[in-house]
């Protein structure tokens, strides 16, 4: 069997989902399986998370598996089921093209549990809008440039956008599902994931597009340098550079461009208006 055979066979093993509160929920344990974690290390990166309180409540729900002993007994282990968005902020900071691949099919089992839940709406009880064909050619294009920051193909990250927000065509989205996918997309290209920070870190030479567009951005503005860094590092949920990993200076250096553009846009509508 090919190596390529070995994957696609590897990644029809079913999703399983368990009920609970009438809500379609995913295990820890489960999660630890399918991504090839030991279930310890996804227990601290779910005890990482910098979420509110109420968030975690909504969305991890505490329960215990049995362990099996070497002397025959068991014993209690600590476990979590988690909500379609308490999965998807954990799976945040698993990377590369076979968790990619995972996130996909997780994301699928809960739209088939939840298409299988959903009572359909009485015939003209359902108010939709249709997003207008130029918003998500607009929507497109920036997904296409996170997807390149992500180094995934747009089919990857299409069908990512469209589990996250619980659509069966990116294309046929309403209006709120486009306010939920924006959200989704500026969340992934902003913040880099707990799991992550001070990850392979950056050298200085490696941090010099940031710093030196830093630079620039102070320059053409009328903030000081500490305090874009500042606005930076809260963007990206990142105490200083040094905690910046590798793969996200190129999401760095967008925030920044984003910055200085609208910065340049401010100041040409200034100097227009004093003609």
């Amino acid at each position: 069997m090919s190596k390529k055979d070995s994957e696609n066979k590897e990644m029809q093993v079913v999703v399983e989902l368990v009920m609970e509160n009438n809500q379609p929920m995913v295990s820890s344990v489960m999660v630890a399986e399918r991504f090839e974690k030991q279930h310890k290390d996804v227990l601290k990166a779910i005890r990482n998370l910098e979420i509110p309180d109420e968030f975690s409540e909504r969305n991890f729900a505490p329960t215990s598996i049995d362990v099996a002993q070497p002397n025959g007994g068991t014993r209690k282990e600590r476990s979590f089921n988690m909500t379609r968005d308490g999965f998807s902020l954990l799976a945040m900071g698993f990377t590369g093209h076979k968790a990619m691949e995972w996130k996909i099919k997780f994301l699928e089992a809960f739209n088939a549990m939840e298409a299988r839940l959903t009572i359909p709406p009485a015939e003209g009880k359902l108010l939709y809008k249709k997003a207008k064909p130029e918003a998500v050619r607009a929507f497109e294009g920036v997904a296409r440039y996170w997807c390149f920051l992500e180094g995934i193909s747009w089919e990857q990250g299409k069908r990512q956008i469209e589990g996250v927000v619980r659509v069966p065509d990116l294309y046929e989205m309403d209006a709120l599902a486009m306010e939920s996918a924006w959200t989704y997309l500026r969340m992934c290209m902003r913040i880099v994931p707990p799991k992550m920070r001070g990850k392979d870190i950056c050298s200085k030479k490696e941090l010099s597009p940031v710093n030196g567009l830093l630079d620039y951005w102070a320059y053409c503005g009328k903030s000081s340098r500490d305090e874009l860094l500042g606005i930076l590092c809260e963007d990206m949920c990142i105490d200083s550079l040094e905690c910046l990993p590798k793969s996200y200076v190129p999401h760095a250096v967008s925030i920044i461009w984003e910055g200085i553009n609208n910065e340049s846009g401010r100041n040409h509508a200034q100097q227009e208006a004093s003609y």
